[in-house]
């Protein structure tokens, strides 16, 4: 069945001598008027190439801008962070015993916390510059240097705990001495943590006897005997039971 030439549409012919060219399809997965082209796109790409520390490739952006693209990047690296413990966690008692994991995860925690931290260094100095340094030159400048000197404070203290860290990840922490067949025997051959037969015992400075294992997974949380309560560690060391920090990086 064919219309009648009166309703058949015609394509309009192209004029002579018109520099008009015929419309070309191009393969486009976004529109034109997609984000790549905002602002806020532009911010977006340009989170990964912070967190390799390269030059911020944004041309404007005011405080909330900054703020957005500085928590955004401290939630993924909090992400990564928990990712690489995951990745411990998982590992066979072969390939890792269970003693030395909180060790790992101090020292994973203690470095995430120094990358978060350095990350942001060139958002806040883009942001404090702005765009014509030679306008506010000496009120950039003493900006600078105070957020200069407190960020020096501050991942100085981080380096410090890196190191720490790293030094109870290289030692061997004894929290008592090796029990002896009487007293396990005292003790019922239960371990108390997890109420199985005594692996590796370990007896207290309070005569408690537990799992070697036991103990470490456990004193990654507490400080004090499972059963007296006495104090066996002086000081709680903080992420050796796996936790991520949840404060905002936010300089």
């Amino acid at each position: 069945m064919t219309l009648p030439r009166s309703t058949a549409k015609k394509r309009p012919s192209q004029p002579e001598g018109s520099d008009v060219q015929p419309q070309q399809f191009c393969f486009c997965p976004y529109p034109l008027h997609h984000s790549w082209t905002s602002r806020e796109s532009v911010a977006s790409f340009c989170l990964l190439i912070l967190l390799i520390f390269a030059k911020p490739n944004i041309d404007t952006f005011d405080f909330f801008d900054l703020i957005w693209a500085v928590g955004i990047t401290d939630f993924v690296l909090k992400y990564f962070t928990i990712g690489l413990k995951c990745f411990v966690l998982f590992q066979p008692k072969i390939l890792l015993a269970f003693k030395s994991r909180g060790k790992l995860y101090l020292l994973i925690e203690e470095l995430s916390q120094l990358f978060r931290a350095l990350v942001p260094i060139q958002l806040w100095y883009r942001y404090i510059v702005g765009e014509d340094p030679s306008s506010s030159y000496l009120l950039g400048a003493m900006l600078i240097i105070i957020y200069s000197l407190c960020k020096s404070f501050d991942v100085c203290g981080r380096i410090a705990a890196i190191r720490k860290a790293v030094g109870i990840l290289c030692s061997s922490q004894s929290y008592g001495m090796r029990a002896s067949s009487q007293q396990c025997t005292e003790a019922g051959d239960v371990c108390a943590i997890c109420q199985a037969e005594f692996r590796d015992p370990v007896a207290l400075m309070c005569q408690h006897v537990f799992c070697e294992e036991c103990l470490c997974l456990w004193f990654d949380r507490e400080r004090t005997c499972p059963l007296c309560r006495s104090a066996v560690v002086e000081t709680l060391r903080c992420w050796k039971d796996g936790t991520t920090s949840a404060h905002f990086q936010i300089y």
